[in-house]
């Protein structure tokens, strides 16, 4: 909570007069302070720790080439393939991170009427010409109107799907479906894959975390912010972020944008 908010609350429960309520609105406001520091603190010590394996793979190649250990022109394509590939890991990880400090910032969104179903069709598109090892369907309505923002909507819609693809086994079938409850827009990504532990569900959308490893098979490939950023952008939107999983019963991450037209 930012000083002028903190102090603002304390001011308003001197108004009011009873000292409980003054303690209360002191206690409540370090807290909240507190919290914030924590969660502030953890997550540079977690994007620190996910910035050092690239940075050091980095420095590694560099340091061989320099004591001439890449003479052979076949050995330095490789180097320069991997330090692409680094880069390019660092450079993801950076702009997520980015998007996540605007979101944490409550940046207003752009919002329009948006057709969650149409988005969802490029981004199963796409996905078929990526893993074509796989069979990925859309079902649900026809159509799915939102006031919304469309380039994000369509992110959380890729994150899912990415994330579904990345961390089961090839081969494995991907379901989106896309739906209206109540005026507002449900999708629900499904993958007949090994399922998530019990212990590890509470914490998929946390920044950073790693489930059983045994669903890590994307190399690296992905920054560990994928579920984070959905959750940020799906509660961005008013709506909320769940998943439910089994052991050998597959995983569905279900997501809700509030219809919050003008």
């Amino acid at each position: 909570m930012k000083g002028t908010s903190r102090w603002r609350l304390i001011r308003i429960a001197l108004l009011a007069g009873p000292e409980a309520a003054v303690a209360t609105a002191v206690r409540d406001a370090f807290d909240a302070q507190r919290r914030a520091q924590d969660r502030l603190r953890s997550f540079v010590a977690d994007a620190s720790h996910e910035l050092r394996t690239p940075l050091a793979t980095l420095h590694g190649w560099i340091d061989l080439y320099v004591q001439g250990g890449l003479s052979d022109p076949g050995l330095l394509d490789n180097a320069m393939a991997r330090m692409q590939a680094e880069v390019g890991r660092m450079r993801l990880l950076v702009d997520e991170l980015a998007l996540l400090a605007r979101l944490d910032a409550a940046q207003p969104l752009n919002r329009e009427r948006v057709d969650v179903v149409a988005l969802a069709g490029e981004v199963v598109a796409d996905a078929r010409v990526i893993t074509a090892d796989r069979a990925i369907s859309l079902r649900g309505a026809a159509e799915a109107v939102v006031h919304g923002d469309g380039p994000r909507i369509q992110q959380v819609l890729r994150n899912l799907v990415g994330n579904a693809v990345q961390h089961t086994r090839p081969g494995t079938p991907v379901t989106v479906t896309v739906g209206v409850e109540d005026g507002d827009v449900v999708v629900a990504v499904r993958d007949e894959g090994d399922g998530i532990a019990p212990e590890h569900l509470p914490h998929v959308f946390e920044r950073f975390y790693r489930a059983d490893p045994g669903r890590s098979r994307d190399g690296g490939a992905s920054s560990g912010l994928g579920l984070a950023i959905v959750e940020a952008i799906v509660t961005a939107h008013g709506g909320t972020a769940g998943v439910t999983s089994a052991p050998g019963q597959g995983t569905t991450v279900r997501v809700t944008f509030r219809d919050s037209s003008p």
